[in-house]
């Protein structure tokens, strides 16, 4: 027996409706409520009946395209009505499936999510009479609709239906289709997809997005498979649109096929290595040139932009017996790569640390940064007194290293100073370190006031929060009422968070004089808190939990 969803049409009157629309009195009701009744049916049949278009779905369908690709609410659904509104009209269908065609593949996903909820059963083109299962097709849209029908009868009619072989502009639903949930179905679509993929005239890249994406469900590893082989038949100008395309997954998968079956070449890999614009495709490239065991190719790698790519330059030279080179990135601006040139340095019998030392002695101006961040990742405790100098350096990307540097090298440094720093990324590291190492709150308190810049008095607020419960509240309390909008975004935010995480763990109140300036925050705050939280914290207040 086949497992297929079908639809059965049941249509219901209320036993009041049907006697007053024959005229027989009601029995049940006064006039007065007879009158409502047929005042409602006449409303009811005004909503159902067709309203005047003033567009045609010729211009209506590309703008409802537009707007389900803009993220839009409710538009899969106006675009569902426009589309089986064009499907009777030949013009309206091709230009609507044009305008499908040319937005991104993955919505054809949407779309057939949402063309298979029962209520657009009822807005198709009637079946044939006399057929008890099939219908006529007046247009390849209706094909393409009748696909993503919720009746598994009509998806299989549909896929082995002629337009699906002979219009590319059907590729994309009958991939998905070829992930279909029923078996007749999923068959019937994978025999016509490999006969589609099998022309070279076929749309790949059109079918490409979408295999993927179906890959990852329990029945989309036939069709991802079709897809793959026709992209190892493609010749190379369609596996580099592949490579290209815009869709990222789509085109990370198109890079995995062609380095598995070996048909990147040398100067192919090398562009993409340096040049690709997808991380994860770039550095694959990369990784395949430092195979190839060619010291030239790898040394060119080491001048590209992507840190991933220049530490799996500098492994492969190392690997190649070339550590020599690691001495030059011991200053780079990636840790990945500083802790490779580490490796490499002594691999060659150096001491990167002892490099380090020795150019931060030389003063080497544009490189201070990245030998302070290397001699914060190889140094000592010894080294804190070569770095705390530069906490006072007037480059901001310096003093954020040296904090970062001893705070690695374990060195005591006092760094509420630093909280007052003009470049946020001083004061941030900062509150890394304070973090781990605690900071008393009254220290933290004239940070919190106005007239500082806004990142130092979220640093403060940000640890403040981390001291107690009852100083959190207090930092809390202390912003409500704030000019600065972030602030008190901010305070408000947190404490949510308090009231659903850490008042339930309050069993003790806070002392006289601290509960005291609380409860003064909280009658300043009750304006923007509401008089049901602000009595919510006065009860916490009294009882401590």
């Amino acid at each position: 027996m086949r497992s297929k969803s079908f639809v059965l049409r049941v249509t219901t009157v209320h036993p009041r409706t049907r006697a007053v629309a024959a005229g027989k009195p009601s029995t049940t009701g006064s006039a007065a409520a007879v009158g409502g009744i047929m005042t409602g049916v006449r409303w009811f049949r005004r909503r159902i009946r067709p309203l005047p278009r003033a567009r045609t779905p010729l211009d209506v369908v590309p703008g409802l395209v537009a707007r389900a690709e803009a993220g839009h609410p409710h538009a899969f659904h106006d675009l569902c009505e426009g589309l089986l509104g064009a499907a009777a009209e030949p013009t309206c269908a091709g230009r609507a499936l044009d305008a499908l065609t040319a937005s991104r593949p993955t919505l054809w996903l949407d779309l057939d999510l949402a063309l298979r909820a029962p209520w657009y059963d009822y807005m198709r083109p009637a079946r044939r009479p006399g057929t008890s299962r099939g219908w006529e097709p007046g247009t390849t849209l209706d094909v393409a609709l009748r696909a993503s029908s919720h009746d598994g009868y009509e998806r299989e009619q549909a896929v082995r239906h002629d337009a699906m072989r002979t219009d590319f502009r059907l590729l994309p639903v009958l991939v998905i289709r070829a992930a279909d949930w029923v078996d007749e179905v999923r068959i019937a679509a994978l025999e016509t997809l490999r006969l589609v993929l099998a022309d070279p005239a076929a749309d790949l890249l059109a079918a490409l997005p979408i295999a993927v994406r179906l890959g990852d469900r329990r029945r989309g590893g036939p069709a991802l498979a079709e897809v793959r082989a026709a992209l190892l038949r493609a010749d190379d100008g369609t596996s580099a649109r592949a490579r290209g395309c815009a869709d990222p997954r789509a085109r990370r998968f198109a890079y995995r096929v062609s380095l598995d079956s070996g048909r990147l070449r040398e100067t192919d890999l090398m562009a993409a290595a340096l040049g690709e614009s997808d991380a994860v495709s770039r550095v694959w490239c990369a990784e395949a040139v430092g195979r190839m065991d060619r010291p030239d190719l790898l040394e060119r790698l080491l001048t590209g932009r992507s840190a991933r790519v220049r530490a799996v330059a500098l492994t492969g030279l190392v690997r190649l017996g070339r550590p020599e080179h690691g001495a030059r990135f011991l200053d780079d601006r990636s840790t990945v790569v500083r802790l490779t040139a580490q490796w490499a340095v002594r691999r060659a019998g150096g001491d990167p640390a002892q490099t380090c030392r020795a150019l931060l002695a030389a003063r080497p101006g544009a490189r201070v940064a990245g030998l302070i961040a290397g001699l914060g990742d190889c140094g000592g405790g010894g080294d804190a007194g070569l770095v705390r100098p530069y906490l006072a350096d007037p480059r901001p990307a310096v003093r954020a290293e040296a904090v970062r540097a001893l705070l690695r090298l374990g060195a005591p440094v006092d760094l509420i100073p630093m909280l007052g720093d003009p470049a946020p990324a001083v004061v941030w590291r900062a509150v890394t370190g304070l973090r781990r190492s605690g900071v008393p709150a009254d220290r933290l308190w004239p940070l919190l006031g106005p007239g500082l810049p806004r990142h130092v008095r979220q640093a403060a607020h940000r640890l403040l929060t981390g001291v107690d419960t009852w100083t959190r509240l207090k930092a809390d309390l202390t912003l409500m009422g704030d000019t600065d909008e972030s602030l008190r975004r901010r305070a408000r935010a947190d404490l949510v968070m308090w009231r659903a995480d850490g008042a339930a763990t309050m069993y003790t109140s806070p002392p006289r004089q601290l509960a005291d300036e609380l409860a003064a925050l909280i009658d300043a705050a009750e304006a923007s808190l509401g008089q049901r939280e602000a009595a919510e914290l006065r009860w916490f207040l009294s009882v401590g939990g």
